[in-house]
Parts: structure tokens; sequence; C-alpha cells
């Protein structure tokens, strides 16, 4: 547990980076900084291994205040990841990770062993041990970050913007990586932000930083998004926080309509006949996996009357799918939005189709569960 009792960090000329903050963190979960830049996010993770010193207050890292302690003997024993990961250019992967624990009189054969293991861990190749930083791409670098900061095992790991510096796509995959190796470990993490949406969904629980280095709300996301203590923080979770809310309302709980669904080839008429009666306009054909090939309109089967072919599916779209058991109702209606039909396609672990929602149905579900 990580405590913050009036900790403060003002410079000689007067300029507030941090003021009084109380603040705890939670052992074994992940808490997000987030605010504007300059409300004092960074300043106040640096104090928490002494890269920055508080003015005033106390910090305790498991009830021991930490200016009772070595800089570097602290700095050794809580793990530390920065923007563009801080990589040694002149070592090889496998020793830019193997850096602390021999910092820490590891013999060298077990480091390197425990850097190989880590490799492992966060997902990069063994064939990538004996290459430099430069030969790795932005994320591969950000992934050797987090590997040498776990190198020790240590049971805090500070994370400064770290996937900031990366390319959108690749900063979702870090993500998933980070809350897959959080599922397992169980680190005290503390990760810097200025992006509200990453800070929902990588937080057990977020605090938010004003301008001036004051605590604006420290609480769940969930609560942070329903319930926002003041104009500030609402403008800074953003006015579609609703939207964002939704991702934490499971979507496993959708009515699914199985007789909009049909396959492609020994099942069409049937799919003629409903649109014809007028029951809907329209019809998902899914393959004999029961794949989604796409979505059909009653003038496209009007219009065919010697029957649909897997052929002529290969442009219709669907959009994309949702997972059924593990995506969220905001994932639902993302896909029913996206959707030539305005209906989302819901699908299991396999990608076989389950169902379909429609838009007016997924608003109703909305309102059952946030009412």
């Amino acid at each position: 547990m990580i405590t913050f009792e009036g900790a403060a960090k003002i410079y000689p000329d007067g300029t507030v980076a941090v003021a009084h903050l109380d603040l705890t963190v939670e052992s074994g979960r992940t808490t997000v900084l987030v605010g504007p830049s300059g409300s004092g996010k960074t300043t106040s993770l640096r104090m928490i291994n002494r890269m920055v010193e508080p003015t005033h207050g106390t910090i305790r890292v498991d009830g021991h205040d930490i200016r009772a302690q070595d800089p570097a003997r602290l700095r050794r024993s809580i793990g530390y990841v920065i923007q563009q990961a801080g990589l040694f250019p002149h070592r090889t992967i496998l020793d830019n990770i193997a850096t602390v624990p021999l910092l820490l009189g590891w013999r060298r054969r077990r480091a390197r062993a425990r850097a190989a293991e880590l490799m492992e861990l966060v997902g990069l190749e063994s064939a990538q041990a004996k290459r430099y930083p430069h030969q790795l791409s932005g994320g591969q670098q950000q992934r050797v970050g987090v590997a040498r900061a776990l190198a020790a095992d240590p049971p805090i790991l500070l994370m400064d913007e770290p996937f900031s510096a990366v390319d959108p796509v690749v900063r979702t995959s870090l993500q998933d990586e980070l809350l897959r190796l959080q599922r397992e470990l169980r680190k005290t993490i503390v990760f810097v932000t200025h992006d509200i949406d990453e800070a929902v969904r990588l937080g057990d629980r977020i605090a938010v930083f004003r301008p001036g280095g004051e605590l604006a709300q420290y609480d769940t996301p969930e609560r942070l998004l329903a319930e926002p203590v003041d104009e500030f923080v609402e403008s800074f979770v953003g006015y579609d926080r609703g939207v964002r809310r939704l991702s934490f309302f499971p979507a496993r709980g959708l009515s699914l309509r199985q007789d909009m669904v049909f396959e492609a080839q020994d099942r069409v008429e049937r799919a003629r006949e409903a649109v014809v009666a007028g029951e809907d306009p329209w019809v998902l054909v899914v393959n004999e996996r029961r794949a989604p090939l796409g979505w059909v309109s009653a003038r496209q089967l009007t219009e065919q009357p010697s029957g649909l072919t897997l052929g002529s599916l290969d442009k219709a779209p669907f959009g994309h799918t949702f997972d059924v058991a593990t995506d969220s109702l905001r994932a639902a209606l993302d896909a029913a939005v996206l959707s030539p039909a305005g209906r989302a396609v819901g699908v299991d672990a396999d990608g076989r189709v389950l169902g379909v929602v429609s838009q007016e149905d997924l608003g109703g579900a909305i309102w059952s569960v946030t009412e």
C-alpha cells in the first residue's frame, strides 16, 4: 500500500507542482493518475521513488516513510517504466532486462535466465534476446521496458505514460498485455496518463488532478463516469461519459434474435419468405460454420430471384461482431451503430453467430441497467 499524507512539491520560485495530496493506493490494484498537462500527476508518481523529493508531507510504502530509506535502494525495489522505454542502446535486450537483478547482486546466469522468462511473459520472441533496442519496433521496446521493470519481481510498478509514444493499434495491444499481466501478477501499479479512455480501461481506481496539482476526484472508473464531482471533472472525462460507462455493463444478458439468421445455401428461400412477409427488412446470412457473411436487405432478395450464392455475398457487410460472453454493452452498441442493418451480431468465442440485437432492443437494455 502507498499512502500520500499531505504530500506537496513546491519549487523555489513558488511554483506548486503538487498541493497537499492525500491519497491511498491499494495493494495489488492499478491506480491511474490522470489530468491535463501541469496538473502534478507525473510529479506525484516520481515522488514515490524519490526521483522528486517532496517538499512537505509524508509518503509511506507499506507503512514505511520513504525518506527514511536509501534512495538508490528504494528505486531498485520499485519497477519503473517511462515513455519510449528508456533502454540502454549499447546493451542487448536480454542484458537490458537483467539490469536491476545484476545491480542487486544476482549472478549473471540467474539474471539472464530471469530475463529470458520475462521476455516470454511480455510476448517477446527468444530470438530477439541478442538484438539491440534500435532493432526493435516502438511497441517491442515498450515490452522490453515492462520486462525490465518486472525483472527483480518488485511489488510496486510505476508507469509514466508508457504507451503514449506508439500508434493507436500498438497502444491497444500493449494495454491488453498489461491487463493480462496484472491478472497474473497482481502488482501495485501507479500509472500516469493524460488519456481518460486509457485510464478507464486500465484503472481499478482513478485520481483526477486539476491544474495547480490539486486532487479533484479519486474514485472507481464507473463512479467517476456516473458521478463527476464538479464541472472540471465532468468536462475532463468528456460529455460522452454515458457511452464510456457502458463498458462496465456486460452484454451477456442481451436477448438475441435467431429468426433473422439464415444459412446462405439451403435456407435462403425461408429468408426471402420472411422478408416478403414483412417480418423484418434485413436478414443475416451465415455459412455452414455459422460465421457471418453479411446482411442482406429485402431489396436484394427480391431483385435476385435465382437466390443468393456465397459469391454474391462477398461484399455484403455486417460491420463487426461482439462476443456475447466477454464484451460489454458499449461493444454491442458500437457494433449496432456500424452495422448497415442497425443491428449488432453476437458471436461466441469461436466466432459462431448466436443471434442479433437491434439498436432499439439495446436501448431498452441500456436503460434498464443504468436507470
